[in-house]
């Protein structure tokens, strides 16, 4: 896999009640890690094509969550929750990324943002900053319940053992194609369709109906710089994004024009420098 940063020798694995998950490093700069966690039925190989700059003046990680990308699946809808993703991410880091007791900054995009404003509230001690990407800390409103109501119905349809389903193409997928080469395209597929249809199903009907992780209360409470990156177009994402930065001590909101939900695909020149400036500025 050509594109795919994890195709190296560094893959690894870490262990969790019922899960294999693969994780990755890159570099070896000394100072403070990078970690980065991708979203809802992503993978790893949504950064791929920054590893190499990220990580020529820092070290940088990545771990797929369970049932998406390497990572085990289990079949069991039960098993994935918000709550489990957070929880094995807390332990990984904890284990492996910051054993040594340095602080890492954290980047995490969609679902991966979700989980990184919980792992600031569960493990401060472990963090030196924060990048929330096309991210919410609140619900959907009224004006997106048709949208909701059709995208659970379509989950609620999945069966297990089947291919992941695909969603419908976008206008963001036109950007993409434009902007990255045609193996990046292929391998996103060949490795979306290796995901457990499980874990599409369980975690979008939480993501989209049940909002169990919301933390927009508790805002406030994240206590470290933070910046919050959302594409011009991507709402309600953007306009969630600045009411993150607003409520986020320290909080610094960044968007990217042109862009929708995935900027480090489409606008990859100005997302990588809205990353560098963070961490410059941290």
């Amino acid at each position: 896999m050509r594109f795919h940063p994890a195709a190296t020798e560094l893959s690894q694995r870490y262990e969790v009640p019922g899960f294999s998950l693969r994780w990755d490093v890159w570099g070896d700069a000394p100072g403070p890690p990078l970690v980065l966690l991708h979203g809802y039925t992503g993978s790893v190989h949504d950064f791929a094509l920054h590893i190499e700059a990220l990580a020529s003046t820092r070290r940088v990680f990545a771990i797929e969550h369970r049932g998406h990308g390497r990572s085990s699946g289990s079949g069991d809808p039960s098993t994935y929750t918000i709550d489990h993703l957070v929880d094995d991410t807390v332990a990984w880091v904890r284990d492996v990324v910051a054993a040594d007791g340095q602080p890492i900054d954290l980047l995490g995009h969609s679902m991966g943002g979700r989980i990184a404003m919980r792992f600031a509230l569960t493990r401060r001690d472990l963090l030196r900053s924060l990048i929330l990407m096309d991210t919410t800390a609140w619900a959907f409103g009224e004006e997106h319940a048709e949208w909701r109501q059709v995208a659970v119905a379509f989950l609620r349809s999945i069966e297990p053992g089947q291919v992941p389903p695909r969603t419908p193409r976008s206008a963001e997928d036109d950007l993409i194609e434009a902007a990255v080469p045609q193996g990046w395209i292929d391998e996103k597929w060949m490795i979306r369709d290796q995901m457990d249809p499980m874990a599409q199903r369980a975690l979008g009907i939480q993501l989209f109906e049940n909002h169990l992780d919301r933390v927009d209360h508790q805002l406030g409470d994240i206590p470290c710089p933070t910046t919050v990156i959302a594409g011009e177009f991507d709402e309600p994402y953007v306009s969630h994004g600045r009411r993150l930065a607003e409520a986020i001590p320290g909080g610094r909101f960044v968007r990217i024009d042109g862009a929708y939900h995935s900027p480090q695909l489409t606008h990859g020149v100005e997302w990588l420098a809205a990353v560098e400036a963070h961490l410059a500025r941290r």
